[in-house]
């Protein structure tokens, strides 16, 4: 029984397990694959069961079905756009990042966020990605480098004061960085912002809580029985939307997604790309992190790829191949396979 097992592995290690499924199948051993990327499925499996909402909906043989019968399925309903996109006049410059240097996994990295567009964060693991994003909010010290924000430089030492200067990070790990699971969606979506919430005494003003809540669970299409329910009873979809959730209820000015999608399914998916698509026609600055190329392909307007800690390349999404991302993110890998090569 494998459980989404290539959620954290790059493409050639997927190609190597594909390899390694097919001959446990040749050698007759049965095999349930578990996975919410759906592209896989016409690699390895001979038959689709489907569930949604913890019951069985149907199963069928692969040959006998198509991709969007599967998700209309999973979903309930036709799914018409996997990558829902929004056109927007690209703004002024938001948001700012110059020769950011922290620790061994990132290493002179810039780039620029500006209104109107949704940029994708591309790259193979230990690429950096997610310890840039952990750099930029103040969970990991700089060693060295700026972040501005509106053209203003910000003094971040840690993550308080990026909340309060409205740059916010959804982590690549909700259940154990974006979410307390054992307390109550309201204390998850109050938490961070109790220095809007208290008075001068430190006391929570109980109805602007309730009013934040609610606002939060009813903007975002929340599905929760009551807000007192704990975080860790909701699905991967609804533990996303109220990691997300807590920023917005703030006003923050630039929102960080760090594999926003993973673990959950196709609609929840569409669901947040609408918030990420709401938040950029909004004039929010908006970047995400992905290891899914499709998605980032999809998704994204612009894409900036990363290989060893260092920003290797840049493209609008019209220009944007496979091939071309793929190369930036192998670009230091390649070179020494070459300098290896020259020297022997």
């Amino acid at each position: 029984i494998m459980d989404e097992p290539t959620s954290a592995l790059t493409s050639k290690e997927i190609d190597d397990l594909f390899v390694i499924i097919h001959k446990l199948r040749d050698e007759g051993c049965g095999i349930v694959y578990i996975s919410h990327r759906l592209e896989e499925l016409q690699h390895i499996v001979d038959r689709v069961t489907i569930m949604r909402d913890g019951k069985f909906i149907t199963s069928v043989n692969f040959a006998d079905t198509n991709m969007e019968e599967i998700i209309a399925n999973m979903v309930g309903r036709e799914i018409k756009e996997k990558f829902p996109k929004v056109r927007c006049e690209r703004g002024k410059k938001i948001f700012e990042v110059r020769n950011l240097n922290a620790g061994r996994m990132v290493r002179d990295v810039s780039f620029d966020i500006y209104e109107g567009e949704i940029v994708g964060i591309a790259g193979l693991m230990g690429a950096g990605r997610t310890e840039t994003t952990r750099a930029i909010f103040g969970v990991d010290p700089k060693e060295g480098g700026e972040v501005l924000l509106d053209g203003k430089p910000l003094d971040i030492k840690c993550p308080m004061d990026a909340i309060k200067a409205g740059i916010v990070l959804a982590p690549e790990d909700r259940k154990k960085d974006g979410l307390c699971t054992k307390l109550s969606i309201r204390e998850n979506i109050a938490l961070p912002n109790l220095d809007i919430l208290c008075n001068g005494a430190g006391v929570v003003n109980a109805k602007k809580e309730r009013e934040m809540v609610d606002r939060t669970v009813r903007n975002l299409t929340i599905k929760l029985p009551n807000a007192e329910v704990n975080a860790a009873s909701l699905s991967g979809g609804n533990q996303q939307k109220v990691v997300v959730g807590k920023w917005l209820a703030r006003n923050s000015r630039v929102v960080m997604f760090d594999e926003p999608t993973r673990g959950i399914d196709v609609a929840a998916k569409v669901e947040i790309y609408n918030l990420m698509n709401e938040l950029k026609q909004n004039g929010i600055g908006v970047f995400f992190v992905s290891s899914e190329m499709p998605e980032i392909m999809g998704f994204a307007d612009r894409i900036i790829v990363m290989c060893d800690g260092r920003v290797t390349g840049e493209l609008m999404v019209g220009e944007a191949t496979q091939e071309k991302v793929l190369e930036y993110a192998t670009r230091f890998e390649n070179k020494l396979q070459k300098d290896r090569a020259a020297t022997a």
